[in-house]
């Protein structure tokens, strides 16, 4: 793997030379599964549909053991969306179930719910990390998080000064973070530039720190 960036989360299908990425790919997207990189599957609380929902996460749960398939995600709650909170509820359980069931770390999608989520982590008996994609909120938040496990995914918030994710950055631990390019517009290299020049630090320090992130979170070798 050597000092590879990691791209933690991403819906793009692409491959790069000196970068491992974790592809996002939903229910009935086979044919992204199949251009060498680790993905993760799951429904997405945008895409819940109480009456597709057992077809979805029925596909979930077929390919969720699957040896390039190393997360459950990204699932989650969001209540900026029309969706119904109970069916995002069920979903989410649902496939908190399936991800404690091939024992898989998870990728969290999470929009105004941050209490909510946390509530979950206490109540789980899934121990496996949890990973907080496009993480926004403030360093008290981070913190909790961080306590239970957590690791969080930082993006394009990072070029934002305003942005609750900016002021936070600096005060999370080094060995809790990841980050990601999704579907924002910036590379993962520009992502990891900026990182470092907000810590302050030296690029391949970042990049081992982040590696050893990785390996850890996904049992790596």
């Amino acid at each position: 793997m050597g000092l590879n960036y990691i791209d933690i989360h991403t819906h793009s299908h692409y491959r790069r030379k000196g970068v491992t990425v974790v592809q996002n790919v939903f229910p009935g997207q086979d044919d992204q599964l199949d251009n060498g990189n680790y993905f993760s599957v799951g429904l997405h609380p945008w895409n819940v549909n109480k009456h597709s929902m057992d077809k979805d996460i029925d596909w979930v749960k077929a390919h969720a053991a699957e040896r390039n398939i190393i997360a459950i995600g990204e699932i989650g709650l969001d209540k900026s969306i029309d969706c119904p909170w109970e069916d995002q509820q069920t979903a989410f359980e649902r496939q908190l179930s399936v991800a404690a069931e091939v024992n898989k770390p998870v990728i969290l999608h999470c929009v105004r719910a941050y209490s909510e989520m946390l509530a979950y982590r206490k109540q789980s008996e899934h121990k496996s990390p949890w990973i907080f994609h496009w993480f926004n909120a403030d360093i008290r938040i981070a913190e909790e998080l961080i306590r239970k496990n957590c690791f969080l995914s930082f993006g394009h918030m990072l070029f934002k000064e305003g942005s609750k994710a900016f002021k936070a950055f600096r005060s999370v631990p080094v060995e809790h973070l990841f980050f990601e390019t999704d579907d924002a517009g910036y590379s993962i290299n520009e992502i990891y530039e900026q990182a470092a020049l907000l810590r302050n630090m030296d690029m391949n320090e970042l990049k081992k720190h982040i590696l050893g992130n990785f390996k850890k979170c996904f049992s790596l070798e």
